[in-house]
């Protein structure tokens, strides 16, 4: 049974490596990043493949189960970096990037040098006691990996959700799922190691996590953005809205000036939008809605600020300051009404049809959006109005 599982995860190795690769003939992703991340999925598919064909072929799980683990420990380490370096790749900058390649090499040499002295102390691949130590450096980089791509992962999804409106549960629904699956495996298999009857079931939940994620990270890939490359799009945008309103921001930095200018010392500080802008900025708004740019539910804060020419940062500001909320609630809220306008306008109207003509990504979002503010479906709020 125990060959009978190992060529198994032999053969699904490579067919996901030989998946991973062909996927490039057909579609190839818009950033370098996430290609390099592909050939770091693939190495590691080959590499765990050559592990379980050695397994196979001179039985070190069969002879012994300590020797097995031993053997497991020293392949799957560098195999789950390689997994996490390729989902961080996409994730974080490059200082962070070097950071967290550094950290992992050091931990793996410090795993050699753990074998090295329990093998000259032993005199064999039965390294004793210095197993443990491998096991605990294998698990600490395990969680270090796992906390710094939870990290880099939460820091883009509010990125996200402040530069755009639109239902970000998708995303967050599959990617996340299969990471999870991922991640659970990797935290089990240090303790599966130890035991050849527990890799019979966590051997195939290993291998559907890695399949899983396999295909979830090529069919996500094409549309895929690092969040690197947000920032840059972000900061781009910015110097783009300074330069067009040049003035409005002289005149936003003098009425600072004299605001701030009685309160020298205070931390209590802060910016305030003139007037004048804040005038422009509700008028901008005004017009946009009345011209249903909400329809367009792939409008975000960029889109938004270049189409009005108006400072994303004074943007931002004219939401907290004057509206007390922020882009994506003030847009759900300009959304949220014009269904239920619509609804009311046009009894006969799908929910599939309101959805769409509202700017909402998809009727599941309409269907939680007026779960939250009217605490039913829209079909029973439709019945009450009635």
């Amino acid at each position: 049974m125990l060959y009978l599982l190992q060529f198994a995860c032999l053969i699904l190795m490579l067919i996901s490596a030989f998946f991973l690769a062909v996927t490039r003939l057909h579609v190839r992703w818009t950033n370098r990043r996430y290609e390099y991340s592909r050939w770091m999925i693939s190495s590691a598919l080959l590499l765990m493949a050559a592990h379980f064909f050695l397994q196979m072929h001179y039985g070190f799980r069969a002879t012994s189960t300590y020797l097995g683990a031993v053997i497991n420990i020293m392949v799957y380490q560098p195999c789950f970096t390689l997994f996490a370096m390729a989902i961080y790749n996409v994730e974080a900058t490059h200082t962070k990037r070097r950071k967290m390649n550094l950290i992992c090499a050091a931990i793996y040499a410090a795993m050699l040098a753990a074998f090295a002295v329990g093998y000259s102390f032993s005199g064999s691949l039965n390294i004793g006691a210095w197993l443990y130590v491998m096991l605990a450096l294998f698990l600490g980089n395990i969680v270090y990996c796992i906390y710094m791509i939870i990290i880099e992962m939460n820091k883009r999804k509010k990125l996200l959700e402040t530069m755009t409106a639109t239902d970000m549960r998708p995303f967050t629904r599959y990617a996340y799922a299969c990471l999870t699956l991922l991640f659970i495996t990797a935290t089990i298999i240090p303790f599966a190691t130890l035991s050849t009857k527990s890799l019979y079931i966590i051997g195939p939940f290993g291998l559907v996590a890695t399949l899983f994620f396999i295909v979830n990270f090529v069919a996500l890939g094409f549309n895929y953005v690092p969040t690197e490359e947000l920032l840059d799009k972000e900061r781009g945008n910015n110097l783009t809205a300074d330069a067009v309103n040049a003035e409005s921001e002289e005149e936003f930095v003098k009425c600072d000036v004299q605001q701030s200018a009685p309160e020298t010392g205070s931390e209590q500080t802060s910016k305030q939008l003139p007037t004048s802008r804040i005038a422009f900025i509700r008028s901008a708004l005004d017009h946009w809605c009345a011209d249903l740019g909400y329809k367009d539910c792939t409008v975000n804060m960029l889109t938004l600020s270049n189409l009005l020419e108006i400072n994303k940062t004074e943007l931002s500001q004219y939401f907290s300051q004057c509206q007390n909320t922020t882009f994506r609630i003030w847009l759900s809220e300009i959304r949220f009404n014009a269904a239920k306008k619509m609804m009311m306008e046009n009894p006969d109207f799908s929910n599939d049809i309101i959805s769409s003509e509202c700017g909402f990504s998809s009727r599941s979002y309409l269907y939680r959006v007026f779960k939250e503010k009217e605490g039913c479906t829209p079909i029973a709020w439709r019945d009450k109005q009635a």
